[in-house]
């Protein structure tokens, strides 16, 4: 089969989540082939092809518009910041381009539900990059609980951090630190990690948020750590969630900017059964990356003593797969191989019920 031939918008010739998560895969498949870079500039585009070695052949863009233009593009990837989704992708929609997008789709549910019109008018097929549903940690204690190794499942209680959020941060997640732009606590950390929790305990039926700002004044870092300037911060640094899973079990939720506990402990999730227990903790809140970081242990209430719930291994837990690509390498495979949004692989329909859901929280907390 012939390879999928990608435009890829965002893939910075920096460290960034495009070249550690993205990259990876791309240049050591034969299902992909980059073909074109857009960034902010040709010469961007041009300095990122050199500094990761893509092939001379590579086309550089500085616009979305060209990129969409170019007849060799199968597919565009689109990895910017959140606020730049939507005027990067319409050309590409426009052109009848299949899309790759990051979560989340669009800063906002009206935006997201526009792209998505669009792309259903032009019958494009879609992906969104949320990951937690090809996670063989996750869909392993989905399985366990199936077995019912637990006996029914009667609540779970989630705590965890992304560790950013807290009295400081680094200058390039000062955007984060404003809710208009749409990239925040709530719609990456948040969603990604309720995300995971419905991979593993089903869709959530009902669901009533607390929200807070505990830290409205944020020092900026530089790279090296030093302080730069301060900011407001507009985002919110804490988002609980009590909700009622379909299957009538109970959820208390709560996710926190700040420092994981003694600085290694930045998830704690229990799920508690009739006839047993899974823990699972991690270094931060971030399910969807889920793998050997993680600690999964099972405590059947009649046996003494805990087992520890290991996931398969394949070929994308070698270690040429960074942490952060191991689960977007298995959602493009998902995609090249048509899955369904059943089958691990969600479409911007799931994106646009994810930025609903946001906005339902956001109303319920009376937030403006």
């Amino acid at each position: 089969m012939a390879p999928i031939k990608i435009g890829f918008i965002g893939l910075s010739s920096t460290q960034s989540w495009s070249v550690w998560a993205h990259l990876p895969y791309l240049t050591s498949t034969s299902k992909y082939q980059i073909v074109a870079l857009c960034n902010s500039s040709i010469d961007s585009a041009k300095k990122a092809i050199q500094v990761h070695n893509l092939p001379p052949s590579t086309k550089a863009y500085g616009s979305p518009e060209d990129l969409a233009a170019d007849p060799d593009v199968d597919l565009v990837v689109c990895a910017t910041r959140v606020d730049l989704h939507y005027e990067c992708l319409l050309p590409a929609l426009k052109a009848g381009k299949d899309v790759f997008c990051e979560w989340p789709l669009a800063k906002d549910k009206e935006q997201a539900a526009e792209m998505l019109a669009l792309a259903r008018e032009k019958g494009v097929r879609t992906v969104v990059g949320l990951q937690a549903g090809v996670s063989p940690a996750l869909l392993k204690v989905k399985r366990v609980i199936e077995e019912e190794r637990i006996g029914k499942v009667v609540s779970s209680m989630f705590h965890g951090t992304p560790k950013f959020f807290g009295e400081s941060a680094w200058e390039g997640q000062a955007y984060q630190q404003e809710r208009s732009v749409g990239g925040n606590l709530v719609t990456i950390y948040g969603i990604h990690s309720l995300e995971g929790i419905q991979v593993v305990l089903g869709p959530l039926k009902e669901a009533n948020p607390l929200l807070a700002v505990q830290f409205p004044t944020v020092q900026l870092t530089d790279h090296t750590g030093a302080a730069t300037k301060k900011i407001e911060r507009t985002s919110h640094d804490h988002f609980f969630v009590n909700g009622t899973f379909e299957s009538g079990a109970v959820l208390s939720y709560s996710l926190r900017g700040g420092p994981a506990f003694d600085g290694t402990c930045g998830a704690f999730w229990r799920i508690y059964g009739t006839k047993g227990a899974i823990q699972i903790t991690g270094p931060d809140s971030y399910l969807q990356i889920a793998e050997d970081n993680f600690t999964f242990k099972l405590h059947e209430y009649e046996k003494e003593g805990l087992e520890e719930i290991r996931a398969e291994k394949d070929e994308f837990s070698a270690e040429q797969y960074s942490l952060f690509c191991k689960n977007i390498a298995r959602l493009y495979e998902g995609f090249a191989d048509g899955k369904s949004a059943e089958e691990g692989v969600p479409t911007w329909e799931d994106a646009v019920k994810r930025h609903a859901f946001v906005e339902e929280m956001y109303k319920k907390a009376g937030v403006q």
